[in-house]
Parts: C-alpha cells; structure tokens; sequence
C-alpha cells in the first residue's frame, strides 16, 4: 500500500512533457494572432475597394432620383450589382440594405455591408470578417465643362475601342446630369488619330479653301475609229508599218492603237506616224521584237492633239504653264479622275495654256480605252494643287521624303497653328493648319469633334460611332481639348459657347487619354519628315520637320499653355501604357496632380479612371 501512495506521488510530481502540450496549444492561438493582422489588412483592402464600388455606383446612379417615377427598390438592386462587379472578388460579399433619397437636394444615400473570408482568424473559429460602409452624393452647384479627347487610332483596333466606347457612355452618364436646374453640367468630344476631324467648322478653323475649275469640254481623239487595221514588220525586221486602205492621215499626225493579235508591244500606246501614203503609214518610234512578221485585228483612231494628251476647254480657268492640276468628277473618260487607278500620274501637268484651254500633261501615260470610252466628255473639274498663307486647295502635290512626288486631298481634319501655336486666339486671328492625308491609309478620322452639349443621347451616339484608323498625333487632341473649353473660340458654336474663365462657379476640365506613343506632326497640313515609328512610311510624308517640333515638345508646349491659365484641371488616362514610357512620362507631365493622373491596364481599370476622375469633377460630390 506505501508502494501505490509513493508511485501515485510520483506521477504527480512528474513534469515531463509538458512544455510540449503547452506550446502546442499556444502555436494554435500565436499563428492565429499572428494572422489576424494579414486578415485586418485584407479586410482593409476589400474595405477599400468596397468604399471605392459604392462611391462609383452612387455617382452612376444619383441622376435616376430626377427621373420622374424613379423606382427605389430598383436602385437598391442596382447599385448592390455594381458594387459586387466593381469589387470582383468571390470571396466578398456584398449586400446594400439601405437607402435614402432626398431628390429636393438631389442627393442619394446607399449603406450596406460586406463580408470576406478569413485565413487565419478562422482556426480560432473567426471564419467570417464584415463591416459597413456607406456612400451619399450630393448635388454640387459648381457649372461644369468637361472636354475629353479619345485616342481612336489603329492601335485601338478591336477590343481596346470596344471598352473605351463602353467607359466613355459611363463617363457621360457621370458627368452630365438630366435636371440641368440646380447647375449646368456639359461635354465635349474630342476624337483624335492622326488629326482631328473639326467638321463642320473647317472654313472657320483653316481658313478659305480654293473650289475647282469647271470643264466644259475634254477630249483626245477624232474618229471615226479604223477597225480590222493589219501590221508587218519594215523591211529592216523591228519597225512597224500599219496597213489601213484609204486611211486620210497626214504625215507628222498622232493616232492610237490598240487590239493588235501579234504585235503586243504596240498597244493601247500613241504614236508619231511618217512616210505616209494611201494605204500604209510607220509608227515612229515602234519597236515590234516578237516572233511575229505581221498583225491583223488592229483599230486605230487619230489623236487631237500629240501623245493622246487630253485637250480641255475651261473658259478662262486661270491656270498656267507648269502647274499641277486634279481633275475629278469626269464622265465617260472616268480614267482621269482621281485618285486615278488606271494612269499613273494623281495630278497633271498644265501645257500649251491659252485663256480658254489647256493640256493636261501626261494624261497618256497609263492609256485610254477607246473600246469603253467616248473620247469626248462635257464635264470635269480642275482642281489647284498648292498652298498659300491664306487659301488652301483642295488638293495638294508635295515633295516626300523619299524623293518622290505625292498628292493628297484636303480633309476635313484641323492640324496645329503654323503662327503662335500654343495659344487660344480667336481662329480669326491665327488660323490653324489644313490636313492634306492619304485616304486609304492614316486618314482623317471619320469622327468629328462634338462641342459642349449637355445632350446625353448625341454624346452617346457620337461615342458609338467612334472608328479607329491611324497614327497618334496626340499633341493635337490636347490642344483641341483646350480649344473645346475656351471662351476665346467659342464665337465658332455660340449654342456650345463656353463660360468665362473667371466666371463663377464654374469648373473646367480636361481629360486626355491616349493608348500609345504620340509620333504624328504635321507641316504644310501633310504628316512630316520628323514623326516618327508608326505615323506612315516615307512615301506618305512630306520633305520637311514639322516647325512646332517633335510630337512630345508640341505635347508638353501645349500642356503647359493650358495650365498657365490656371483655369483647366488636366486629367490624363493612359490605356495599357507601361509606366516610364515615353507616353506615361508625357501623361505626368500634363496632369494637374499626381491624383489626376492614372495608367489603366484594362477594361475595368479604364472605367475605373473615369469614374474617378468623374467624382472628382462632377457636380455630383462624395458627401462624408
């Protein structure tokens, strides 16, 4: 019995092991208090993200409290939607299960709750972290203009112009308010790629455009035609001598011939003819080197003037000797027209000018088509090809860089100012640059800039349009972003006239977003020698730097100009942009501030820039 009493006292008294029950309790509670700061963070986190979904939804949102009939459950459901897209995370839940409307002050109240799941908290049975939050916006009584230039050029093809459509609707739905009572909120649109369309302001914009001269009457050749003509080689095997009984051509004249079976080299060409007799005359200059003696099947028919060239009658058309000419508009002899598929030349030399006619040089060089053609039209017009201070043609021939020549018509885009650049004068007074582009590749872009309107549905409808084609002069979409809010040029749509600068309680902004690097400047209207990768091959470019400078100084020179005013707040959005490029550095520049500034990786980023900017600037504001 004293036996059992010592050994139970032993194991009393025995202490060994329990170090180890002990800790193993405590790592339970130490790595779940240790954890719970990696769960407070992340709840702080979806806190965040939560706050920022609900300020955007109240902001969307807040214009249905002035629609008649609004429903309030609706809205409920709707901006619980909203915030459980923008959050767009599964593991937070999110619920809205209060609202308040007051549409006398215009603002709206949304309250909820959100929850997120824990990591570590929960192996103490904390599985679970929730929290309110809470967001109102209230009707501001600031008038707003708010100018946004949008990159639509080539490199927003597909899905990048399909997200900016979609956050560009959103935008205006942010901004520009149904009940214009209380305050006025307005936008404008400023499409830009390799210029900006400013139709249909151009006159006032550039100035005076030079119209064509009407033709009343082009032609080539007198008929009638000679059919079924035969060919043989001369007698020294390489000339040739056309047969045709009892033709009546004189020596020295010009004929066309075409529909030789053999002697392919002859035609659809114009030749010289000698040593004429009745029957049989050469064509001077023919060099016939097939495997052919003879030819039969030919037609023939007599020039009007030599090589076929085209002889217009324009009653005193004021061209002379050595211009360029464009013609257009011609019917029947549709090969003259421009862009000109089949003859080489886009433009004509003038020859042999009197007051009333003139040559158009070269107009053989690609060949008529007498079997389709009549070789006499009533119509056409002449158009100039040069510029001048003050009037533009609506065509313009230039040197290239690569030592070429090249024509492009005048388009309704607007290019920088070649006098004081960087300023707001009245157009009146400095006239901004024509655009001269090629339409098939980097052309003016379809879509025109839309002044300040507080129409949604044109603001909508112009967004929806938005085509992508062309280079980036992105120095252009800001200066027309400043253009669109200065009372200096509002004169230009006085229904869109834009307040004062030192009005009060006005607000004005800019927003500038651009997917890529900006490469595109301009001289003499034509994209220039020094733009850079992207903006066009060399063909397509004129011979001389663009007198603004490069594409990033005019961008910077522009900026700089508008924040002078110390009237505009400048928001710059980057779409995809990696931060220290050369367009995220020029975006910096240009923002008012570091919080006025954003890069946007994708769709939801692009949308979450917008809304942002919108709360900063809208007549809505984040009421805590």
């Amino acid at each position: 019995m004293r036996g059992f009493k010592r050994t139970i006292s032993r194991f009393v008294r025995d202490e060994g092991g329990a170090f180890a029950l002990i800790f193993g309790v405590m790592a339970v509670v130490l790595i779940a208090l240790g954890g719970a700061v990696v769960d407070y963070v992340s709840l702080e986190q979806s806190r965040n993200r939560a706050q920022l979904a609900l300020d955007a939804a109240a902001l969307a949102l807040q214009p249905e409290i002035t629609r008649p009939g609004y429903d309030e459950e609706s809205i409920r459901l709707r901006a619980e939607a909203l915030v459980i897209e923008r959050i767009g995370n599964a593991d937070v839940r999110a619920e809205i299960d209060q609202i308040v409307i007051d549409p006398t002050n215009g603002s709206l109240f949304l309250s909820g709750i959100f929850v997120t799941q824990t990591y570590f908290v929960r192996l103490v049975g904390v599985p679970e972290l929730a929290a309110r939050f809470s967001s109102e916006t209230v009707r501001g009584i600031l008038d707003i203009e708010v100018a946004v230039a949008l990159d639509i050029t080539g490199s927003m093809e597909g899905q990048r112009i399909i997200d900016l459509r979609a956050a560009a609707t959103r935008l205006v739905d942010a901004v520009v308010q149904d009940d214009q009572t209380l305050n006025r909120t307005r936008m404008a649109l400023v499409p830009y790629a390799q210029a900006v369309n400013v139709s249909p302001y151009q006159v006032q914009v550039r100035g005076p455009e030079q119209g064509p001269v009407p033709a009343t009457r082009m032609s080539w050749a007198i008929g009638p035609k000679k059919i079924n003509a035969g060919a043989d080689r001369d007698s020294n095997g390489r000339g040739v001598v056309v047969k045709i009984t009892r033709h009546g051509y004189a020596e020295g004249d010009w004929v066309y011939v075409w529909n030789f079976n053999n002697f392919t080299s002859i035609n659809n060409k114009a030749f010289r003819i000698s040593e004429v007799n009745n029957n049989s005359f050469r064509l001077v200059g023919a060099n016939e080197t097939g495997w052919y003696n003879s030819a039969t099947g030919g037609q023939v028919i007599k020039c009007e003037r030599a090589n076929c060239e085209v002889l217009v009658t324009s009653v005193r058309h004021g061209y002379t000797n050595g211009q360029y000419v464009v013609v257009t508009d011609v019917g029947g002899m549709s090969g003259l027209n421009y862009p000109v598929p089949r003859i080489t030349p886009k433009e004509f030399e003038v020859r042999s000018v009197t007051r009333d006619t003139l040559i158009l040089g070269g107009s053989m060089a690609g060949g008529h088509e007498p079997d389709r053609l009549p070789y006499i039209a009533d119509t056409g017009n002449l158009h100039c090809t040069w510029i001048t201070a003050s009037v533009g043609c609506t065509y313009y021939r230039f040197t290239t860089a690569s030592g070429g020549s090249n024509t492009f018509p005048l388009t309704n885009c607007a290019t920088d100012r070649p006098n004081n650049p960087t300023s707001d004068l009245p157009f009146s007074a400095s006239l901004a640059g024509r655009n001269y582009a090629n339409q098939s590749a980097n052309k003016c872009p379809t879509s025109p800039i839309v002044p300040l309107t507080t129409d949604k549905t044109a603001l909508k409808t112009a967004i929806a349009g938005l085509m992508t084609d062309g280079s980036t002069a992105g120095n252009l979409g800001i200066a027309w972003a400043w253009h669109m809010l200065s009372p200096n040029l509002g004169y230009l749509w006085p229904g869109s006239r834009p307040d004062a600068y030192d009005g009060e309680n006005i607000m004005k902004a800019a927003i500038i977003m651009t997917d890529g690097e900006f490469n595109t400047v301009h001289c003499n209207g034509v994209v220039s020698w020094n733009s850079t990768d992207g903006s066009g091959g060399n063909a397509d470019k004129i011979a001389c730097n663009a007198p603004n400078g490069a594409p990033y100084a005019q961008a910077r020179a522009y900026c700089d100009a508008m924040k002078a005013s110390d009237k505009i707040i400048i928001y710059t959005v980057g779409f995809g942009i990696a931060e220290g490029s050369a367009a995220a550095e020029l975006l910096a520049y240009c923002a008012s501030g570091a919080d006025s500034y954003f890069l946007a990786e994708n769709a939801s980023g692009l949308d979450a820039a917008f809304q942002q900017i919108a709360s900063n600037i809208s007549a809505l504001r984040i009421a805590r």
